[in-house]
This record gives C-alpha cells, sequence and structure tokens, in this order.
C-alpha cells in the first residue's frame, strides 16, 4: 500500500528462497512519500497496524488502504473510531493481528481490490467466523467490486469501484447510525492512466 513496505517486502523476496509475487494498483503511483535510504525488510506474514481505533476494524489492502485512511479521517469527526489494519501480506497472513482487533471492536470490515466471490475480502471474513464469532456484534462487511466485468470508462469506473465513500457508508451501516453523512469536500482520483 506504499512505498516504505514495498522496498522491505521487495528486500525480504530477496532473502526467500520460494517464489514471492507482489501486487501494485495502478492509483498507488502518484503517492509521494519518503523512504529511508537504509536496509530494512518487512517480515512476511506481519501486518501493520494504520491507524488504532476501537469501534471498529477494516481490514484493508493496496489502495484501499489509501481509501480506508482518508474515510478514518472523516468517520473520526462524527465520533466514528476505525482501526486500519493493512496485512501487507496475504499469504501468510496475520491472522492473530486481525482476530485481536476484532476482539476489541466487535465489527470487521474488510476492503479489496477485486470481486467479492473467492477473493481475500470473503478470505478474512470466513477467518472472523471460524475464529473470531463470539466478539463479533454485526456481521462482517465487504467492500469489494460489483460481480460484473470491469468498465473501461472513467464514468463507469468512478461507479463501478469501491472507495472511502464506500467505506463509510458501510461503517455508518455497521455502528447503526441513523443520521446522513455530510462529506464537504470532494476528493479526486490524480491517476490520468491510461485506464
Amino acid at each position: 500500500s506504499n512505498a516504505c513496505d514495498i522496498k522491505g517486502i521487495i528486500l525480504q523476496s530477496l532473502k526467500c528462497d520460494s517464489p514471492v509475487v507482489i501486487l501494485e494498483h495502478r492509483s498507488l503511483y502518484d503517492l509521494k512519500m519518503s523512504v529511508p535510504a537504509e536496509y530494512y525488510t518487512i517480515p512476511f506474514g506481519t501486518a501493520r497496524i494504520v491507524r488504532p481505533g476501537k469501534d471498529l476494524t477494516i481490514v484493508a489492502t493496496s489502495w484501499m488502504v489509501t481509501q480506508a485512511q482518508m474515510a478514518a479521517e472523516q468517520l473520526e469527526k462524527v465520533g466514528i473510531s476505525m482501526e486500519i489494519i493493512d496485512p501487507i501480506t496475504i499469504a501468510p497472513l496475520d491472522e492473530g493481528a486481525i482476530i485481536r482487533s476484532v476482539e476489541k471492536t466487535g465489527r470487521l470490515m474488510v476492503a479489496d481490490t477485486s470481486w467479492q466471490r473467492c477473493s481475500f475480502a470473503s478470505e478474512v471474513a470466513a477467518l472472523a467466523a471460524d475464529k473470531a464469532f463470539g466478539y463479533l456484534k454485526a456481521p462482517v462487511k465487504r467492500i469489494t467490486w460489483p460481480e460484473s466485468p470491469c468498465p473501461v470508462s472513467k464514468p463507469l469506473e468512478e461507479a463501478f469501484y469501491p472507495n472511502f465513500e464506500t467505506i463509510i457508508a458501510t461503517a455508518y451501516g455497521l455502528m447503526e447510525r441513523k443520521d446522513k453523512f455530510d462529506l464537504k469536500e470532494k476528493v479526486v482520483d490524480t491517476f490520468v492512466g491510461p485506464y
């Protein structure tokens, strides 16, 4: 989800005897951040708590981590504290970090840049049902693509891909909020293509 993590994962991959697949989302290309010059690695299977929270947990991958951070800032303004977990690696997965967070918050969302069926979001939902069911105060919500082919035009993409507004709406549902969220500023994706 960010340049610091990708450097650490690449350097960890170079030490690994097994094949490693690294996926990146095109919308991450415009993000800028300082990356330490020194050598460091990030161990596989170690999630990062991007933002601590107490009301609900979101496990987000790739570009959805950025969207979750934007949503968390807005939700904080209305009194909802969302914990963001970036698993960094999907296999191996840091199950303990997810279960500990669900134990604390009692509510779980998973935001994935894929379809819902046979997805990472489905696997985390299954993990919660299997190992954290007793902690859940509400059903697990998966934030994924609609069950249709990916569109190839910008207006259709805006309707197709979930974003921070989707996360906010899902959080409102999980928290059983009756008020309506009012977003003051419009956020525009800066990625210019190709789409």
